[in-house]
């Protein structure tokens, strides 16, 4: 095989394992997306209510626990539960705290894959920040209030209702609203929807 020939070849080759690592990302994500459609989104295979078609997120800023810009690009890469309180944190909001902690500390491995995130409509008072992050050392804490709150929220509404803090959600690893959750889901349920995602799934 002439030089030239040989160059050109590996040029090719090269491209084609470019274009491999930039697509399997998407395609690995859709393929776990459509995994869980084939079960059925009404069907008892899983938990939470697919959201067809899985719905890019725009980027938003909102601020950190310590008043720094945040936004969802901070967790891409990895599967992650969204949370909001608009006022405080209620009983059906430290429900949905308790179950993923339990549920990303039951995969155990794959604990580094899954990332929780609590949206909050106002600024937290110190002491209670302190006993969330003493309770919940992996969960992001973020601000989104005015505008932001709006713009971001309006982004998991699913149906006619307004994102209130009763449901929450999956987002996953190339930063699509995928999936809602009721306040009647079990634990058992959001955990199982969570290890065929991860199982499914090589992004995150």
């Amino acid at each position: 095989m002439s030089e030239p020939l040989a160059k050109s070849n590996r040029g090719r080759k090269q491209l084609v394992m470019l274009a491999a690592l930039f697509l399997a990302p998407v395609l690995t994500s859709w393929g776990a997306w459509l995994y869980l459609n084939n079960g059925g989104s009404t069907s008892s295979t899983n938990a939470g209510e697919l959201v067809q078609p899985a719905r890019p997120l725009q980027p938003v800023v909102l601020d950190d626990a310590a008043g720094k810009p945040w936004s969802m690009a901070q967790v891409r890469g990895r599967w992650a539960y969204v949370m909001f309180a608009r006022q405080d944190c209620d009983e059906e909001c430290e429900r949905q705290l308790y179950y993923t902690r339990q549920i990303r500390t039951g995969v155990s491995k794959d604990m580094a894959r899954v990332r929780r995130i609590l949206v909050l409509g106002h600024p937290p008072k110190d002491e209670w920040l302190q006993q969330l992050q003493r309770d919940h050392p992996d969960l992001v804490v973020v601000t989104a209030t005015g505008d932001a709150w709006s713009h971001f929220t309006e982004q998991f509404r699913t149906r006619e209702e307004a994102v209130d803090g009763a449901h929450f959600f999956m987002v996953d690893p190339l930063g699509n609203l995928m999936m809602r959750y009721s306040p009647a889901v079990s634990a058992k349920g959001i955990a199982k929807d969570l290890r065929k995602l991860l199982k499914v799934s090589q992004v995150g």
